[in-house]
């Protein structure tokens, strides 16, 4: 299946679905008191509807009425090459730079790993249970209440994780989340604990994705990853997955 950049943006977008979200023309304005870059940035796709420096002055507006620093999220090719160069260019004028290079990839479920009788079981819950958030705040910090709206905030969604039996505390060994949406699931916030890593439960996790994917007429998946996390970009070529396009943030440094 072939689907243009700002098609799947309008895809995920809505996967990862801010706390708060406002519209500059085509633009959109997210802000999640500071719990992610892609929740607390500006997704530049399409045209603001007035004058580029006018733009980037309200954006910077809209970010500093809610004390957070405006962020830019700009689109590039599977090279991590910017394709918006005026506006690439106007902010880099203005002193922003930019960090997080990340790349989209897209699989159809066809193509994915797939579920045997070798497959690490792997649940999968409507609800954000505090074990599945225990385990995704293990990787990475939290800010309680923003979270939680975001991980629950897209039309539909589940929380997959292999349960650890020998944890009394009931804290899983892998977590991901997938979002659903018509034609698409979405893959977020993987994580395996290091202990338990080369062990295939990543790959069980993207083949209950698969699975559930090819139930509920969602034959594709995208995925994020950063640019250089190249261990993890080999790792999902490998099952399956295709480079599709990518983005960077664009932010002034502390200070700046």
């Amino acid at each position: 299946m072939t689907i243009t950049v700002q098609a799947l943006e309008t895809v995920m977008a809505d996967g990862w679905r801010a706390v708060e979200e406002d519209h500059l023309g085509d633009w959109l304005l997210r802000a999640s008191s500071g719990f992610t870059q892609r929740g607390n940035s500006a997704l530049t796709v399409g045209r603001p509807g007035v004058p580029l420096t006018a733009a980037i002055d309200i954006v910077e507006q809209w970010y500093a009425a809610r004390s957070l620093p405006a962020r830019f999220c700009l689109l590039t090719d599977a090279a991590g090459r910017v394709t918006d160069e005026p506006l690439n260019d106007v902010l880099s004028t203005r002193g922003y730079l930019p960090a997080s290079a990340t790349l989209t990839m897209i699989g159809s479920c066809a193509d994915l790993p797939q579920l045997t009788e070798a497959t690490a079981g792997v649940d999968a819950d409507a609800r954000l249970s505090p074990e599945w958030l225990a385990g995704f705040a293990a990787y990475r910090s939290i800010v309680p209440g923003p979270a939680e709206a975001i991980l629950t905030g897209s039309r539909s969604q589940l929380f997959l994780s292999i349960p650890d039996t020998s944890d009394a505390g009931g804290r899983p060994v892998a977590t991901a989340r997938m979002s659903i949406y018509p034609g698409w699931a979405g893959l977020h916030a993987m994580w395996v604990a290091p202990e338990r890593r080369r062990e295939g439960l990543a790959t069980a996790i993207v083949a209950a994705v698969a699975h559930l994917g090819q139930e509920h007429h969602m034959p594709q998946v995208y995925l994020q990853v950063e640019h250089s996390n190249e261990v993890a970009r080999a790792a999902y070529r490998h099952m399956g997955f295709r480079d599709h396009h990518g983005h960077v943030y664009l932010a002034k440094p502390l200070g700046g």
